[in-house]
């Protein structure tokens, strides 16, 4: 007996946003909220599958056909179908429904009674062991005291590695870094995010003065298109070099995993989807670079993020490969549990986070919660 075929019947753009009782920063900003955008499809079968990220934006509002009425079997038809117009004789643009992507394989997910893991690939674990991201500046007295002190409640909390954010001037990186070390122990892993603070001269003296620290890697140091300089860092620091959130998969492809130009991919489903991560995953194991998502929305996008990472083979053979990582954000959000039913935290045990593995993504969205915190709407259906 053949399965039945549900077709695209409307999609819901919510866009989320809220204030936080306390300001952060890192070294391009200050803020005091938060936002984001979760993608619902409804179907004509009565599925509705949940996503955050892109959807399409203006070619889905001036074309529906594009993704109503298809099949939400053709994911990768879709996928393809909502990338940026041609212009000037070039290819094609890149994909722009990353979030309507997730949504579709949590559509397909919960049709065929499979969690989105078991679609994309090979499953290799049920849990994944979470990187604590916090660590940001706060209006403290003192900033090494304050994140020193933060830090030692995330390594108490279960957290075997973390994340902090520098970028601010090379002697204050090296003075907070030094703080956090020095409060955290060597066992635990640190990693650091300058959020593109630095040119490449910068950055090179800058590596210098962290190597002593035993980073597991430095997140971009650069500009994101400053492929010359994250060359030339990438040969004159033993500090692994990460890149990627800002950038779909098409871009990373092409300027970061085929030269081998970051030892560490950071895509974010927010800007790839699950199609986009997918053929992330087989490119970065077979160029011997490391996966390592970020990951900064709700527990929607965590648990989208859990599934992707169920499918990253060990990148090499030994008994103790590179660790298999993904980014937990613990910073203030209002929303970001409070939009999933489905509890996801870190087990103190291991640091891991269980994949949740229910038909689809496997965690069930609050709609009350989503429109609590909705500032915009958009629909868009049949002609």
């Amino acid at each position: 007996m053949g399965i039945s075929d549900p077709r695209v019947a409307e999609v819901r753009i919510h866009s989320l946003a809220c204030d936080l009782a306390e300001r952060f920063g890192w070294s391009l900003n200050w803020t005091r909220r938060r936002v984001v955008t979760m993608v619902e499809v409804r179907t004509d079968s009565g599925i509705t599958g949940w996503g955050e990220g892109t959807w399409g934006g203006e070619d889905l509002l001036r074309a529906p056909e594009l993704v109503i009425g298809r099949s939400i079997f053709e994911i990768e038809g879709i996928y393809e179908s909502l990338r940026t117009p041609t212009h000037r004789q070039r290819r094609r643009g890149p994909p722009t429904s990353a979030g309507l992507d997730i949504a579709l394989w949590d559509t397909v997910g919960q049709a065929l009674g499979k969690p989105v893991c078991q679609l994309l690939g090979p499953v290799y674990r049920t849990r994944v062991e979470a990187y604590c991201t916090a660590l940001y500046r706060k209006d403290w007295p003192d900033l090494a005291q304050g994140l020193a002190a933060e830090a030692l409640g995330w390594k108490q909390a279960g957290y075997r590695a973390m994340k902090m954010k520098i970028g601010y001037d090379p002697a204050t990186d090296e003075r907070i870094v030094a703080a956090v070390r020095e409060a955290i122990g060597g066992e635990t892993a640190l990693g650091v995010d300058s959020n593109c603070a630095y040119d490449s001269g910068t950055a090179l003296a800058l590596a210098k003065r962290l190597e002593p620290y035993n980073l597991m890697w430095w997140e971009e140091p650069l500009l994101a298109d400053d492929l010359d300089g994250y060359a030339r860092l990438k040969q004159g620091t033993p500090i692994p070099i990460a890149a990627g959130e800002s950038e779909t998969s098409d871009w990373l492809l092409t300027h970061y995993v085929q030269p081998k130009l970051v030892d560490i991919l950071q895509p974010d489903l927010e800007w790839t989807g699950l199609t986009g991560f997918r053929r992330l995953n087989h490119a970065c194991w077979l160029n011997h670079i490391r996966l390592v998502p970020h990951n900064w929305g709700t527990a929607l996008r965590t648990a989208a993020t859990l599934h992707a990472m169920a499918t990253c083979p060990p990148l090499t053979e030994a008994l103790n490969p590179p660790r298999i990582l993904f980014e937990f954000d613990r910073t203030e959000s209002p929303f970001r549990d409070a939009v999933t039913r489905t509890r996801l935290d870190i087990d103190p045990a291991d640091a891991c986070v269980g994949v949740p593995m229910g038909p689809g993504l496997g965690v069930k969205v609050d709609e009350e919660q989503v429109a609590r915190f909705r500032t915009g709407l958009h629909t868009v259906g049949p002609r």
